[in-house]
Order: structure tokens, then sequence, then C-alpha cells
């Protein structure tokens, strides 16, 4: 069931290196990436369920009895889930939770993940010359880290859930963002944008995560996630075909200035 979402993903690799056909990434470049992606996915499993742990006895208001509370909750694992409902008596403080859960869970965990691993891919001399070069390297970033979250996520799920998964690629998108800014910062030298490359995706995963749990409002996050995959698509094609970002960088992704503006 999780392999559904592969001809996407793989659509969207070959969308976004058509353009680096006469201008490909140095040798192993592109495994560089995928490791980046794969690195960045394990990773985020791995620590989600920690700090999730955490968050909750935060939310219950339990940290100050730690030690007492988990021998508690080993003979009686519904007491965390009970003292985190009665601290949730209101819709404000389950949003307000919701948002926490997911701001450190989710998008900075998975944000900032992608975002240190795809820097570290990219600081090999010669992977990004051009404005474009990061927006490929960070979307193809995001790209393995969406199929592989799919395959996994699918194989437990449903196929309507996974057909609207693999079809809303959010991952995508956020990284597409990620790269644009990171790549404006790399040509410009303006350090704002090196930051605003990770707060801006990590925001809107935070708050698209958020929002999702309302039934008509999900249905709207997934619309757009989809559509706007669409418009990047052809906004990346157009990008290519009129040489739009082909803009030398005056950064390299380690940080040092290449040459002075003219």
């Amino acid at each position: 069931m999780g392999l559904i979402g592969v001809p996407v993903s793989f659509a969207l690799y070959w969308v976004m290196l058509r353009g680096k056909k006469d201008d490909p990434f140095p040798k192993w470049g592109l495994l560089r990436l995928v490791i980046a992606g794969v690195i960045s996915t394990v990773a985020a499993s791995l620590l989600s369920m920690p700090i999730s742990g955490v968050l909750a006895f935060v939310q219950a208001g339990t940290v100050t009895d730690l030690g007492g509370l988990i021998q508690i909750i080993k003979t009686n694992p519904e007491v965390l889930q009970e003292m985190i409902e009665k601290s949730n008596n209101t819709e404000a403080a389950k949003l307000f939770w919701r948002f926490i859960g997911m701001f450190f869970s989710a998008g900075l965990l998975e944000e900032g993940l992608k975002y240190l691993t795809c820097r570290i891919a990219i600081r090999k001399e010669g992977m990004v010359r051009t404005w474009m070069d990061a927006v490929i390297a960070f979307a193809f970033v995001g790209i393995t880290f969406e199929l592989l979250e799919n395959i996994f996520f699918g194989a437990g799920a449903d196929l309507e859930t996974t057909i609207i998964r693999s079809l809303s690629p959010a991952h995508f998108v956020f990284d597409i963002i990620m790269g644009y800014l990171f790549g404006k910062y790399l040509v410009t030298g303006e350090k704002k944008y090196s930051w605003l490359a990770l707060i801006i995706p990590t925001v809107y995963h935070t708050i698209s995560n958020t929002l999702v749990h309302y039934p008509y409002i999900s249905i709207a996050i997934v619309i757009s996630y989809g559509v706007l995959a669409v418009l990047i698509v052809i906004k990346v094609i157009l990008w290519q075909k009129n040489k739009t970002l082909d803009v030398p960088v005056i950064i390299d992704p380690s940080g040092h200035r290449l040459q002075t503006q003219s």
C-alpha cells in the first residue's frame, strides 16, 4: 500500500532534475541528497516519540514528580491520558497544546532535520553553484523524506488515505520554500533568508498539522497541498526554461563569501 506514492515522488524527482541534465551535480551529489533525506526521515521517526512523551508529561503538569508518575503509569497506563484530558478542559487549551505538540514533534523536528542534513550534504564544493541548485537540492531531500514517510505510513493505512497523502506532497511544498529562501541567502548574502528558510516551513508545517484535526479544515489543507504542488511544478519548469534562477551564488553553503557583488 505504501508504494502507491512512489510514482508521484519519482515524477517530482524528474521535474527537479530535468534542469540539471546539462549541468549535473558533482559525482555522488544526488546520493548525498538521498542519504540526507533518509537520515532526516529516520531521525524524525526515532525522536518523535520521546519528544511527544516529554510534552505529554509537561502538559499533564507532572514534571515535578516525574519518577513517581512513571511508576504509576507502569501499573495503569491510562493515568497520563486522564491527566492530559483534565488539563484540556477548554477548546483553547486543546488547540494550544496541539500547536505546541506539532511544533516540537513535527514542524521544528522534521523541517529542522531536513534543513540541517541538506546543508551538510551541499557543503561539498560544486554542489550549489546557482540559486536553482539550492532549490533542487532542498526539494530532493524533501521528496525523499515524503517518499519514505508515505511508505512507512502506507503500511498501516487504508487505500483512500494513502492515495490522498500521495497526491498532496506537503514536504515537497515545504522544501521548495526552504530551498528558494536558502538560495536567496546564497545569492544575496543576507543572513535573514537563511533563517527564514527554516522558520517559514516550520511555521507552515506546524499550523497545518495543528488544524488538520478539524475535519473541514483538513480537507482544505490537503487540497491546498495538491494545488500548491502543481503550481510549484509549473513554476519550476518556467524557472528552468527561462533560466530565472540561474544566478551564481556569492556565498557558499558553508557561509564563506565567494565573490563581491558588482
